[in-house]
């Protein structure tokens, strides 16, 4: 007996179909953002490779981005650059326009007093 399933049509690839169940699920915000992170992700590999380990974006807030560091000397150098980071991720494909950088440092990475 021939275990072996026909394919019917053109096969699509996974990317094309997350979307839909996504959508389908009621998580398309969720994947749209996941999108967002890895773009600013992306950018900060590409601007300041050193900033990518210790940064991550963690929401988008009345058109600015909230971003979480890991140290205060990361935290630092990001709000310093905010308007350069800000202006280059409006300009990215899967970016956003925002207006700005707020800058938080990481609740796990503070020392215990």
């Amino acid at each position: 007996m021939n275990a072996k399933r026909v394919r019917k049509g053109r096969p699509e690839g996974l990317a094309g179909l997350l979307p839909e169940a996504a959508r389908a699920l009621g998580f398309e915000e969720e994947l749209r953002f996941a999108r967002t992170m890895g773009a600013f992700h992306d950018l900060l590999r590409e601007v300041a490779p050193h900033l990518a380990p210790t940064s991550r974006l963690v929401a988008i807030e009345r058109g600015r981005l909230v971003v979480e560091a890991t140290n205060p000397v990361a935290a630092q150098e990001l709000h310093l650059r905010g308007a350069e980071f800000s202006r280059a991720f409006s300009e990215r494909p899967n970016g956003e326009r925002s207006i700005g950088l707020t800058v938080r440092v990481s609740s796990s990475s503070a020392t215990p007093d």
